[in-house]
């Protein structure tokens, strides 16, 4: 369980909400953490095997929204730089 909790923070704090492609996995990695949690509450051998299947695919679903959190940080800053070389270039001629 703190593995796909911890997944879940590192998203929210890589700003996942704000990047519509990771706020998709974000969501999925909060509604499986919470199923989980529910199965664990029940009791019973075969929840516990499926709640750990579900923390699984929520700490997984969590980095991947991590990523793809980073990879559009990543995106719009290579569009900023590529706007300051393009004006930069404008003013020198």
């Amino acid at each position: 369980m703190e593995t796909s909790a911890a997944s879940i923070r590192g998203a929210e704090q890589a700003g996942a909400e704000d990047v519509p492609r990771a706020a998709l996995y974000l969501q999925l990695a909060n509604e499986k953490s919470a199923k989980a949690k529910a199965l664990i509450a029940s009791g019973g051998e075969d929840n516990m095997r499926a709640a750990a299947g579900l923390l699984m695919r929520a700490s997984a679903d969590g980095e991947l929204a991590i990523a793809l959190a980073d990879d559009d940080k990543d995106r719009l800053a290579a569009e900023a730089a590529v706007e300051e070389i393009h004006t930069f270039e404008l003013q020198t001629q």
